[in-house]
C-alpha cells in the first residue's frame, strides 16, 4: 500500500531542499565546523522521499551521501571494535543502514 502521490512541484521544492542542505554541509566540512547530526537526518528523509517517488537526488546529494558511505564502513568497524564510538561515527552507522536500505534510481 502506498500514500498518496506527492505532487511533481512539491517533488522539485524537496530536491532544492535537499541540494541547498548538501551544499551547506559540504561547505562546513570544507571550513572544518561540526556539521549537526540533524542536517545529516534531514538530508537522509529528503532522499528517502525523492528516492519513494522515483525522482533522481541531485548530484551534490548524490556526492554527500556517497562520502558518508565511503567512510562508513571503516567506522562500523571501529564501532564493533569497542565502546569508544563517536556521535559522528553514531550518525554515519545510522547513514549507512538507511543508505543499505535505499537502492538509487
Amino acid at each position: 500500500m502506498t500514500g498518496p502521490a506527492v505532487p511533481p512541484e512539491k517533488l522539485a521544492e524537496v530536491a532544492g531542499l535537499a541540494t541547498a542542505l548538501a551544499d551547506r554541509i559540504l561547505e562546513q566540512h570544507a571550513a572544518g565546523t561540526t556539521i549537526p547530526t540533524n542536517q545529516f537526518h534531514m538530508l537522509v528523509n529528503a532522499t528517502r522521499m525523492l528516492q519513494d517517488n522515483g525522482v533522481p537526488w541531485p548530484p551534490s546529494v548524490e556526492h554527500v551521501l556517497m562520502e558518508v558511505a565511503k567512510r562508513a564502513e571503516p567506522a562500523e568497524v571501529g564501532r564493533q571494535a569497542g565502546p569508544d564510538a563517536t556521535k559522528g561515527d553514531d550518525v554515519v552507522g545510522h547513514l549507512t543502514q538507511v543508505l543499505h536500505a535505499m537502492r538509487r534510481p
